[in-house]
């Protein structure tokens, strides 16, 4: 190949990457100054501090989900943005927004009501960071900013498999699991959770999720 035109191609390729990453930066700053203020949505302290830390869009809060989906904001697998933990060499915009794309990761932004009785009732709740079955979700657009649509991933309840807060929340004590069964040598495990007042509250019966047999 002709060595000009193999770097005029190069350059080529390069400019659109940076024109990429301009982009998308400038539809960051965008999004972030569109942001609506503290408290103008009823959710959870919890999701209302991370609708500023990763720049959930408006536009997850103005529609409601039905019957069993939830709504999920899409989250890279780790916060980093260095390739290794305590490395030196910074991942490109670029691969930061592949990786993003394609995590089983994110943030339960909200629920219809059966899925939040079997959240609920799992010791999960809205704000939660979870993960949950990489084929499951369909994207739904709620937003777009310079044309650009800004997407919620769809799940129903049964597609997600854990959650790191509710984990957090058991190893520093917060959350306990407890056994309410009445029969001697029975089993009814439930979450016990401690309040910011020092009282302590319970799980109510478990509600079952929506299961696919198919996996």
């Amino acid at each position: 190949m002709d060595l000009a035109k193999a770097l005029r191609e190069h350059n080529d390729q390069e400019n659109r990457l940076v024109k990429r990453q301009l982009i998308a930066r400038q539809i960051a700053d965008k999004l972030e100054q569109s942001l609506a203020p503290r408290g103008t949505y009823r959710i959870p302290k919890l999701l209302d501090e991370r609708r500023f830390e990763y720049g959930i869009p408006n536009g997850c809060f103005e529609h409601y989900p039905l019957f069993d989906k939830v709504y999920l904001w899409q989250l890279n697998m780790t916060e980093r943005d260095t390739y290794a933990e305590g490395g030196k060499i910074i991942k490109p915009e670029a691969r930061i927004a592949h990786d993003r794309a394609t995590a089983a990761r994110g943030i339960i932004c909200s629920a219809g009501l059966a899925a939040l009785d079997a959240l609920r009732s799992s010791g999960c709740d809205l704000g939660h960071i979870v993960r949950f079955k990489k084929y499951a979700p369909f994207i739904q657009e709620v937003q777009e900013i310079d044309g650009h649509p800004l997407t919620v991933f769809t799940l129903r309840d049964g597609d997600m498999v854990s959650s790191e807060d509710l984990a957090r929340e058991i190893h520093s004590g917060v959350v306990r699991i407890v056994n309410v069964a009445t029969e001697k040598g029975g089993y009814d495990h439930r979450f016990e959770r401690t309040l910011e007042d020092g009282s302590t509250v319970t799980t109510g019966s478990k509600v079952a999720a929506y299961y696919d047999p198919s996996v």
